[in-house]
């Protein structure tokens, strides 16, 4: 990655001081595992991550319901490895005092290779550590979602939860190429309809852009890429200047931790419990719905339980989640069985089908004095320069980072004939049972890449190298493209009793062919990219792949299979759809088989969708939230 650590401390010298910007009341102190197993909950949420963060503050605003968060992290508030935009997670990613550091098992469709997948292990999970990007998907992808799990589970049963996450800043305005006066007056008039303005989560555009954006903005355009003045009004596709998670004020991330809990880190009836880890969940009843009164975890080397009277609510991410159902007896009876483990409820589908957004990348180095975040990296006094600035009035390159997002169905990357090569592909459809999510969901995509109406692949512009090694004093430029549906289904599941040692996860990358055809495809299309003008007069030489005359079909295929990574948006590892679908949560998001346990993270995507996920995993927490008040409020009435 392009940040050097001496900026870091550049930002604690004496002419340089980080200052902190996020501050909360803690009026208990801090709540050891001794003192949190006492307390008698009504709701205890198994994760403090994107979504156990936002859903336990918002239960905590009642003063009567008593709210508890077990997370394995750390608060690091006011910590600039998270804080400060310029970093874009190169301190904290690969980092295990915030990453979870899991790896997929080696992936035989894909050189064999381990690939690292990375989650966000403080309080505010992976809304730490990603890359701020704020994004909703096309309104069709979350209209599939009803045919899941009900019409709640749709664009306009979503909106308002969407909205009430969200602050969008009223005061900046789309610079962006390809944006007419009449498409950004229109965009100005249907925010009100579609955005939120007094949610927790602060999303603001970039302040300053290097001149190559503008650059491969405008070449996007001349391949038919119109730039999206308002993607998140339900039309995703397009060139977009992506709205990111910065709080403009104070020149910080805008995330979980920041916001929803430190503005109610002040009530009475919260409570969080750091450097803790739930081993299971407990429960009592034997037959019919079994129900949950609590949790263990474990915190140093002592064990702990803890009741809840309601809901245990399990918001432990995509890969821990199955974890934790598993070794606490729900799963698929075989696999619990193979471990000693008391099947309670025999849920085939927790752990199964995993689906997560794979990337390749294009990059090229740049004439020289071409400006890009590579400076930071290039030029020592410019970055001191840039950190005192930072730390006095927290403005400056290290409030930025990249925005330049393309979602671009089939029709605008390859021809008419290559379209119907790649359907023959994705047509030819492992046996799937017939009463199954997999094949619901399989149906979805060919209808969709058939019809060509949602995003096949995203284009993710870097102002910045990416690919080692970066030569001393150059400036680089990179594109990630990746696939938005994936064929390749994989699958998570326990590979021991010990809930400390991490689940193995085999996301079986690229073992369906039409995943790897369509990155090749990809790489193609990028590449093309970079040979146009505008973009074409800032570019020296092309970096990664290597470029030669007798680059082939294969070659590109070897790079697909040797280079390929994830962008940290797994999920439907507990699915939300019919139980006889092998669906794991219903339209409640109760776990089937169960009374009182829920399951609210990205793990209960039914289909995968084209958008970075962070925007989406808080509206889940908001309707959760939204349902268990409906329902208190009825119980009282």
């Amino acid at each position: 990655m392009y940040f050097l650590p001496f900026l870091l401390a550049l930002l604690s010298s004496p002419a340089a001081v980080y200052v902190a910007g996020t501050t909360c009341n803690h009026p208990h102190g801090t709540t050891t595992a001794g003192e949190f197993s006492k307390i008698e909950f009504d709701y205890l949420i198994v994760g403090g991550g994107t979504a156990g963060v936002a859903l336990s503050a918002r239960l905590a605003a009642n003063r009567e319901a008593v709210v508890g968060v077990v997370e394995a992290g750390e608060l690091r508030l006011n910590d600039p490895n998270i804080d400060i935009p310029g970093v874009i997670a190169s301190s904290v990613v690969g980092n295990a005092s915030y990453d979870w550091m899991f790896s997929s098992i080696p992936q035989t469709s894909a050189a064999n290779r381990t690939v690292p997948l990375p989650r966000g292990k403080v309080l505010g999970g992976s809304s730490a550590i990603n890359g701020l990007a704020w994004g909703r998907a096309s309104s069709t992808e979350y209209d599939s979602w009803s045919e899941f799990g009900g019409p709640s589970w749709s664009w306009h049963g979503l909106l308002d939860d969407m909205r009430k996450s969200e602050s969008l800043s009223k005061t900046q305005s789309n610079p962006y190429p390809g944006i007419s006066r009449d498409a950004a007056s229109q965009a100005r008039k249907s925010l009100p309809f579609v955005d939120g303005f007094f949610g927790p989560i602060i999303a603001s555009y970039n302040v300053f852009y290097f001149d190559i954006v503008s650059a491969m903005v405008r070449t996007m355009n001349k391949f038919g890429l119109h730039t999206n003045p308002i993607p998140q009004g339900g039309v995703a596709t397009g060139v977009t200047n992506t709205l990111t998670t910065i709080d403009r004020l104070h020149g910080v991330r805008s995330y979980a931790a920041s916001t929803y809990y430190c503005e109610n880190a002040h009530r009475q009836n919260y409570h969080v419990l750091l450097n803790a880890q739930v081993t299971k969940i407990l429960f009592s009843g034997s037959s019919g719905q079994i129900v949950a009164t609590g949790v263990q975890y474990r915190s140093g080397e002592a064990i702990y339980s803890v009741t809840a009277h309601r809901e245990v609510i399990l918001s432990a991410g995509t890969y821990q989640t199955p974890q934790i159902l598993e070794l606490s007896g729900i799963g698929n009876k075989t696999i619990l069985k193979k471990y000693g483990i008391k099947p309670l409820v025999d849920l085939p589908g927790v752990g199964e089908n995993l689906q997560e957004h794979l990337f390749v990348g294009v990059q090229w180095k740049l004439k020289s004095g071409v400006g890009t975040f590579d400076i930071l990296r290039n030029n020592a006094t410019f970055a001191a320069e840039q950190a005192e600035q930072y730390a006095k009035n927290r403005t400056g390159l290290l409030t930025d980072t990249d925005s330049t997002v393309a979602l671009m169905p089939l029709h605008n990357f390859v021809s008419d004939d290559r379209r119907k090569e790649l359907l023959d592909i994705l047509n030819q459809a492992p046996a799937f049972p017939p009463a199954s999510l997999q094949r619901a969901r399989y149906q979805i995509q060919q209808d969709w890449f058939a019809t060509d109406t949602v995003a096949a692949v995203e284009l993710i512009h870097l102002s910045r190298g990416f690919f080692p090694p970066l030569d001393d004093g150059a400036s680089y430029a990179t594109i990630l493209g990746g696939i938005m549906h994936p064929a390749s289904i994989g699958s998570v599941h326990i590979g021991s009793t010990d809930a400390l040692m991490p689940p193995v996860i085999d996301p079986k990358f690229l073992s369906n062919s039409f995943d790897a055809q369509l990155l090749v495809d990809v790489i193609k299309f990028v590449q093309r990219l970079g040979s146009a003008a505008p973009f074409s007069s800032y570019v020296a030489s092309q970096t990664d792949p290597a470029q030669s005359a007798a680059q082939s079909d294969e070659d590109l295929l070897q790079y697909v299979y040797s280079g390929s990574a994830v962008r940290m948006r797994t999920i439907a590892l507990t699915a939300i759809t019919m139980h006889f679908c092998l669906g794991v949560v219903d339209s409640s998001l109760k776990v089937y088989g169960t009374k009182n346990l829920r399951i609210v993270d990205a793990s209960i995507f039914p289909i995968q969708i084209a958008c970075h996920t962070q925007a989406t995993v808080y509206a889940i927490a908001e309707k959760v939230c939204t349902s268990i008040y409906a329902w208190i409020n009825m119980l009282m009435f």
